[in-house]
């Protein structure tokens, strides 16, 4: 798991802050209403980024950052998300079957991952199981077993077997992707945007006095 934490360049202006609410305490109520507030908005655009940059659904890309990390309150004001998962199932990346193989676009990069398949039977009769889940497979092994003589190993008997396969992935790791590239971009300029809502909090609560 990678917590990413990002801090506002607005942070000094706390001070001034105090003076102009009272207290230290409303000052930082006021800093934690806007880092939440920046927070959100930037998280979703972060989602998108990390969609734009990976190739996943937009909704994907918004769901991997989780709000199951920390928000802002007055004693820290620290906004910080969570983001983790393994290797993603290459179904997300708009999987589809083709004689030669599956075609699909992580990091939206097009291209045939040669003997990999989403369906059974035999072309043009092809066939999706519900039980697969529209998942991208890749068969393990010829589809025999030998069975060698001791006496003689160069006499092997081949017996067919089940067919094995496994799922096949993307190379795409979220928690990696999320600091680097068009997202971790989003979250810099994001931050950018933190002292202007600092300064609508700070004139929300004194009633609009302080402009």
């Amino acid at each position: 798991m990678i917590v990413m934490t990002v801090v506002g360049s607005g942070m000094a202006q706390l001070e001034e802050a105090t003076i102009v609410l009272g207290t230290q305490g409303r000052a930082r109520r006021a800093y934690s209403r806007a880092i939440n507030h920046t927070g959100d908005i930037v998280r979703n655009e972060a989602g998108s980024a990390l969609s734009a940059q990976t190739g996943l659904p937009n909704r994907t890309g918004k769901k991997a950052y989780r709000i199951s990390g920390e928000r802002a309150k007055p004693d820290t004001l620290t906004y910080v998300v969570n983001g983790q998962g393994g290797d993603i199932a290459l179904k997300y990346f708009k999987a589809r079957e083709t004689k030669k193989g599956v075609s699909a676009a992580p990091r939206n990069a097009r291209r045939v991952f040669a003997s990999t398949f989403m369906k059974a039977g035999w072309w043009p009769k092809r066939v999706g199981k519900p039980n697969w889940n529209k998942q991208v497979f890749i068969r393990q092994g010829d589809g025999y077993k030998y069975n060698i003589s001791k006496n003689n190993p160069f006499n092997a008997k081949r017996e067919r077997m089940k067919t094995n396969f496994r799922k096949v992935k993307s190379g795409v790791f979220v928690p990696q992707e999320m600091v680097q590239g068009l997202a971790a971009e989003a979250w810099r300029k994001g931050a950018q945007r933190l002292q202007p809502r600092v300064e609508h909090e700070v004139r929300a609560m004194t009633k609009g006095i302080v402009s």
